[in-house]
């Protein structure tokens, strides 16, 4: 039985490189010096960064006030998102960078939109800047707006108020239980933020919540992206040993297409998805398709 001489692993790690600079376009100086081994949660973290651009119903908050100034510009965003249109545009600037600090993300899942009308004069990628901003959380399927608040309220406690208050149960996982959780003001908040620190907040009526963000790790890198990085690493990694002790299967086919005994056979992991896999083996021009199995399939 011939031994296969690969890395999906690494592999895998190449495709999510050029993806992130080649498909999401964010910047190749920061993708390219991110080591391989940080990639991976690196490229989880940016999908909760940037929004998919897929339509949303739109769900709002019973404290929504939009200032009658900006009604153009909020009534201008629901369309995109009710359409599916791209409103990265309208997300912090900061978001150019992948590793931009964005405690309000972090902490409560909260993206925050600027409601300008025009391209800005500088970036015409992005909307024109706002003093009001509509806070919101962008689900898969519905785009919750919370409030319009200025760009001092990223720590104000009536954000995650209005969230539990609003959508209990969207946020009712990061419920705790038989602990007392802080009560922090804005400048601790802010603190804690920046130390990239998980605390237990307790709203108005004593519900006590973890972040419901996600929490983050000392990095500042997101948990869960931080779980599904290590889960397919896990995965890919499984994958290869399945497929080394499969190749016997294919070797009619590579008998077909040159192969001739060699001890080793060279291959590389194309794609790898929640059903599918496909691997190339270049020296006999053959992409072999595969099913996967349960087990292989994604979280």
């Amino acid at each position: 039985m011939p031994k296969l001489n690969a890395d999906f692993v690494a592999d895998w790690v190449a495709m999510l490189r050029s993806y992130l600079i080649d498909e999401q376009r964010w910047p190749a100086v920061e993708i390219t010096a991110l080591p391989d081994g940080d990639l991976p949660s690196h490229y989880f973290d940016a999908q909760r960064r940037r929004i998919a651009s897929v339509p949303r119903t739109i769900e709002i908050g019973d404290s929504f006030v939009c200032p009658p100034d900006y009604e153009a510009g909020w009534t201008m965003l629901q369309e995109k998102v009710k359409k599916g249109e791209d409103i990265n545009g309208h997300l912090s600037m900061g978001h150019i960078s992948l590793l931009n600090h964005d405690g309000l993300l972090a902490e409560w899942g909260v993206h925050h939109f600027h409601l300008g009308t025009t391209f800005h004069p500088k970036n015409p990628a992005f909307a024109d800047r706002t003093g009001p901003l509509v806070y919101a959380i962008v689900g898969n399927e519905a785009f919750y707006a919370i409030n319009v608040y200025d760009h001092y309220s990223f720590e104000n406690i009536d954000v995650l108020e209005s969230i539990h208050r609003n959508w209990p149960e969207m946020i009712s996982r990061y419920r705790a239980k038989g602990v007392t959780g802080g009560a922090w003001n804005k400048e601790q908040r802010r603190a804690l933020r920046r130390k990239n620190a998980n605390v237990s907040v307790t709203t108005s009526d004593g519900t006590v919540y973890m972040p419901i963000g996600g929490g983050v790790v000392a990095s500042g890198i997101n948990m869960e992206a931080i779980r599904l990085a290590d889960y397919w690493f896990l995965k890919i990694r499984g994958f290869q040993s399945d497929f080394e002790k499969q190749l016997a299967s294919i070797l009619p086919t590579l008998t077909q297409n040159r192969y001739a005994g060699e001890s080793t056979i060279e291959a590389e992991l194309k794609s790898f998805s929640g059903e599918n896999a496909q691997v190339f083996l270049p020296k006999y021009d053959v992409l072999a398709k595969v099913t996967l199995i349960q087990s292989a399939r994604s979280p």
